[in-house]
C-alpha cells in the first residue's frame, strides 16, 4: 500500500502525473484491467483490502474531490467521471497549448534549465489534454539554432 502513498493526490492540476503513478501501482497489483471494464473487481475475502482498486483510487484523491465518486460503485464509471472532471482536453485548450509550445522562446538572461522546465510544463499540460508532443518536436524546441548558438552545444 505504501507504493501509492508516494503519488501526489489527485487535484485540479496534476491529472496526467497522478494517472501515470496510479496506473503503475494498479498494474503492479494486476488491477489496472478493472478500470477498462475487462475484469471484475476481486473478491475482498480473497484479495487483501489494501490492494482493492477502489480503495487505492479513493485514497489517492484529495479529500475535497472524493465527492465526485462517492456514490459510484462501478470502477470504470468512476474512472470516466474523474477523467471528465480533471482531464483538460477541450479543442481550444489543446490549440492554445500547442501554440504556446511552438512559440515558447528563451527569455533574455534565462538559464537553459529554467527554459527547459517551462517547456516541460507545457508538454505535461498537452499530455494531460490527451495530445502529447512528439519527442522530436520537444528536442527541436529545446535545441533549435537560436538556443545552441547562445549556450554552445556543450552546455545542454
Amino acid at each position: 500500500m505504501n507504493e501509492f502513498m508516494q503519488i501526489d493526490k489527485l487535484n485540479n492540476s496534476n491529472y496526467a502525473s497522478w494517472l501515470d503513478g496510479i496506473k503503475v501501482v494498479l498494474m503492479e497489483k494486476n488491477l489496472w484491467k478493472i478500470t477498462e471494464e475487462s475484469e471484475v473487481s476481486p473478491d475482498e475475502t480473497l484479495f487483501p483490502k489494501e490492494y482493492n482498486e477502489f480503495q487505492v483510487r479513493k485514497s489517492s484523491i484529495e479529500k475535497e474531490y472524493r465527492i465526485l465518486i462517492s456514490e459510484v460503485n462501478d470502477s470504470p464509471q468512476a474512472w470516466k467521471i474523474l477523467q471528465k472532471h480533471f482531464r483538460p482536453d477541450s479543442r481550444a485548450r489543446v490549440i492554445s497549448l500547442t501554440d504556446e509550445f511552438f512559440s515558447c522562446k528563451i527569455s533574455e538572461g534565462e538559464d537553459i534549465g529554467l527554459f527547459a522546465a517551462r517547456l516541460k510544463k507545457i508538454i505535461i499540460d498537452l499530455k494531460d489534454a490527451g495530445k502529447p508532443i512528439a519527442d522530436w518536436f520537444q528536442a527541436f524546441q529545446l535545441i533549435s539554432p537560436g538556443r545552441l548558438s547562445r549556450y554552445g552545444s556543450n552546455n545542454l
